[in-house]
């Protein structure tokens, strides 16, 4: 097997719009969160709605979260995050455009969760074929314009 690696390393992170912010304050602690509209995330095969991993000092821990909104996807929690709606827990390279025009603010900073990124596995007599080459070509360069 082969891997490329597709990405940086990624960060997953708390944000939340301005006006979501303005109307329902900034959260202060992780302990803030309970008290806040948190957009969850359910897995589509167990149904299962995902924990958010935080960093508490130099611990990991897990938060389970409750709101108003129930997704199946972190792009849309992002869109509902953009909305207004309430605060997602996403990938910063996902949110890097929006952190960097104001429409979204991280929260929490050092919270944050650092994981290896996205990486692609294939057998090696694959990647010779140039289907494979023209898809890690374009995959790297959309994911390279988030950053």
């Amino acid at each position: 097997m082969v891997t490329t690696r597709l990405t940086r390393s990624v960060k997953l992170i708390l944000v939340a719009s301005r006006d979501y912010l303005d109307a329902r304050g900034t959260p202060k602690s992780i302990t803030d969160l309970h008290q806040h509209n948190c957009i969850g995330i359910r897995n589509t095969v167990s149904g299962a709605v995902f924990d958010w991993e935080l960093l508490d000092g130099n611990k990991l821990i897990t938060v389970k979260t409750s709101g108003t909104a129930l997704v199946t996807d972190i792009t849309e929690a992002l869109s509902l995050a953009l909305a207004g709606i309430g605060i997602a827990y996403v990938v910063d390279l996902l949110a890097r455009p929006y952190l960097r025009d104001g429409s979204l603010k991280w929260l929490l900073p050092q919270t944050a969760v650092e994981q290896e990124g996205a990486f692609l596995y294939y057998p090696r007599r694959a990647s010779l074929a140039p289907k494979l080459r023209a898809f890690i070509d374009v995959a790297k360069k959309t994911l390279k314009s988030f950053e």
